[in-house]
This record gives C-alpha cells, structure tokens and sequence, in this order.
C-alpha cells in the first residue's frame, strides 16, 4: 500500500474536518508526506487552510469538493487544534472577498490561515480600531492619499493594532523603493507598510502605490505640468 492510499485510510478513521500535519507523521519521512500531502490537495481530497494546517472534503452534487461544515464551524476547530481560544468569528465583504474575523480576546496569534477566496483575521482586545481611522481603503488605487501619506499609514497601522517586524516582504518593498528611484533602507512609513501587507490589511496594488505615493511625497517630486514654471518648454 502506498502512502497515498495510507493517509486516505487515515483520514477516513478521523473524526472531525480538520487534520494537522503533525498528527500524521507517523506515516512516512517527511519528504513523502509532503508530497503525499500535495496530491490529495491537487486532487481536491483536501484543502490547505494554512501551514500544517489541512481540512477534509467531500463532493457535492457537481462532482465539486466542498468542505461538510461552514466557514465558522471550521475555523474554530482548526485554531482549537492549534491551541487557540476562539470567542467569536463574523464574515464581512472587501474588494469581493470574504473576510472572517476571529475574535481571539487577548490572544495574540501569528499563525495565518485562508483558502480560496477566504481571507482570515484575528481581532480581539487587542486590536481596538481608533475612532475615525481609516478601517478601509479604496479599491481604485487612484483614490489613495499622495499627501501626509505617512501620518495615514500610521493611522491605519494603529487602527488595526499593527506593527512592523521585518519579514521576506522587505525584499519586495525595497524593490518598490529602487524602481522609485530611491535606494535607501525603508523609513517608518514603509516598514508600516510591509506589515500591513503582511497581515492581509492591504493588498499588493494599495501597497505598492502607497510606497510609490510616501516615496514621491519625501523627494517632493513635482508633475511634468509644473516644468512650465520652471522656465523649460512644456
């Protein structure tokens, strides 16, 4: 019997949606469950909620995998496998995806979970929104800030409790900053960025005209229009 067939076994022994990866270790060296792993998601048995992190499905009427259990009742038995204390999760809409937030109390918790079109938030006491901060931002990029685009930041940093903790995402953001023109290391306003965009509370377009806009603004760079006032041919 291969490993494909053992972990099917397995997870039809298993009560509940929900399957770590740990708790499958027993089966083959790590390399093989990996792929083991990947097999079943390509062939829809299972879906990737995060690392390690796995849920079974079963078909609906279209042949489609689908999971038995709503996005709730899902997620509060993934974070209780991870030791995680859920007090409540709502769903709200942004830029056509949905949003759960999960409200973990004084918890803090860095494991990031999503499929498909879900996106997955931790709120809680921890995270109190500032009256009047800007809790959303405009799809339409064009429509974001190109002034005191540093003291926004920061007020949505703030409004979401978020700060900055250097990840890969740096790499991706000085990149911004090089294609800017400018090719120093990243100022408060720009590592406030890279968490935001860590932790899903901006998505790469509004990231990246942000940076552009902050990085504009500090070089007070001027519009070809203003060239005429300074004495060149329009």
């Amino acid at each position: 019997m291969n490993l494909d067939s053992k972990l099917l076994m397995s997870l039809k022994k298993r009560s509940g949606n929900v399957v770590l990866r740990r708790e499958l270790a027993g089966l083959g060296s790590p390399s093989h469950l990996s792929a083991a792993l990947q097999h079943l998601v390509a062939e829809g048995r299972l879906i990737r909620l995060g690392a390690g992190v796995y849920a079974k499905t079963g078909l609906n009427l279209e042949r489609n995998a689908r999971f038995a259990v709503g996005n709730e009742v899902l997620l509060r038995e993934a974070l209780g496998k991870l030791g995680v204390e859920v007090l409540d999760v709502t769903v709200q809409h942004e830029n056509g995806r949905s949003v759960c937030l999960v409200n973990t109390g004084t918890s803090r918790i860095s494991r990031k979970l999503g499929w498909d079109n879900i996106t997955v938030r931790y709120v809680g006491q921890h995270e109190r929104p500032l009256t009047g901060a800007p809790l959303s931002l405009p799809s339409d990029v064009d429509k974001l800030p190109t002034r005191n685009v540093g003291k926004f930041v920061e007020r949505l940093a703030q409004a979401y409790g978020v700060q900055y903790r250097r990840s890969g995402l740096d790499d991706f953001a000085e990149a911004v900053t090089r294609a800017a023109g400018d090719d120093v290391e990243l100022d408060l306003t720009g590592k406030l960025l890279v968490a935001l965009k860590k932790q899903d509370r901006i998505n790469g377009r509004q990231f990246a005209r942000l940076m552009a806009n902050h990085i504009r603004e500090i070089k007070r760079v001027r519009p070809i229009r203003g060239l005429r006032n300074q004495g060149l041919p329009a």
